[in-house]
């Protein structure tokens, strides 16, 4: 009996407790699975063509090659043209700029003051020449610096080779007096024709309140104020601008006191040489209406300031 109460005693235990375990370790690396690419390398490449390939039959796939060989063929020898056709182009640029079009004949027309051979042995072109490199440009600054008296050239080239110079003579617009009794004769560029003319045409503009210094014929001319040229010369242009004639006289004491002479008997006084054009059209408006009441009426407009004009009768 008492063996049993203790063999019951010991099944009464309690049952010890599990031992808790430290977590496993899983600090390292894991590779995903990779997945299996087929164009990863040519072998993949080729097998994949190879494959698209058989879904074509044999004569579809001799047409594909037989019209790529033949878009091959098609730049190839269009390349072949362009460059057979380029070069040529180059061997006739070549040739016609050294064997052909050489100038055999120089007609020379126009001028009433220098003769053809002045004109031909001045201008720098010589038969022999070639037509297409002739500097026009170069010439015609030789003829109008050299040959002062010429106011325009005109060049013509006529094939095979012959080159035509036509020339405009200048006409002296303005006069400048000299202290010894002679003229300076200038065109309506101010350009310099003749230093020391004994007569003066009637029909120069003279130039009044200037003091020359010292130009060159065939060359613009100087004045010892610069002001005074800047002035003449935009006077000079809105005249033509205008189409005004029956000037006789312009004068530019300095750049805000200049004034022109009309029919010798009206004198405008302009001022600076501001708004030129537009003073000008406004002294005719008043020089007409002027005439209408007088036809001989003399005086002075003053408009100086572009706006208000004022006249004075003399």
């Amino acid at each position: 009996m008492k063996k049993q109460k203790k063999t019951k005693k010991q099944n009464s235990r309690k049952p010890e407790p599990v031992k808790k375990t430290a977590p496993l370790n899983l600090d390292f690396d894991l590779e995903p699975p990779r997945s299996k690419s087929y164009f990863s390398d040519e072998a993949a490449v080729n097998q994949a063509k190879q494959s698209s390939e058989k879904r074509y039959t044999k004569n579809e796939i001799r047409k594909r090659q037989n019209k790529k060989r033949k878009l091959k063929n098609s730049v190839r020898n269009a390349i072949i043209t362009f460059c057979v056709l380029l070069a040529i182009s180059v061997i006739g640029i070549v040739l016609s700029l050294t064997m052909f079009f050489n100038i055999t004949s120089i007609n020379i027309s126009g001028s009433g003051i220098y003769t053809a051979e002045q004109i031909e042995q001045v201008c720098g072109i010589r038969t022999g020449d070639n037509l297409f490199l002739t500097d026009s440009e170069k010439s015609r600054k030789l003829l109008t610096e050299a040959l002062p008296y010429i106011y325009d050239v005109t060049f013509k080239k006529k094939l095979p080779a012959t080159l035509n110079i036509e020339i405009t003579d200048a006409v002296a617009a303005y006069a400048v007096a000299n202290e010894d009794g002679t003229f300076t004769l200038l065109d309506d560029n101010l350009k310099v024709l003749e230093n020391a003319a004994q007569e003066n045409s009637v029909d120069t503009i003279m130039i009044k309140d200037v003091l020359l210094a010292a130009s060159g014929a065939g060359h613009t001319v100087e004045f010892e104020n610069p002001d005074a040229l800047n002035c003449i010369k935009s006077i000079a242009d809105a005249l033509k601008a205008v189409g005004l004639s029956d000037i006789s006289e312009i004068s530019s004491a300095d750049k805000n006191n200049n004034y022109i002479l009309y029919k010798n008997r009206i004198v405008l006084e302009l001022g600076d040489c501001s708004n030129l054009e537009n003073k000008l059209y406004k002294c005719l408006a008043a020089c007409e209406e002027l005439e209408n009441k007088n036809g001989e009426i003399k005086g002075r407009i003053n408009i100086s300031n572009g706006k208000q004009i004022y006249f004075t009768e003399n």
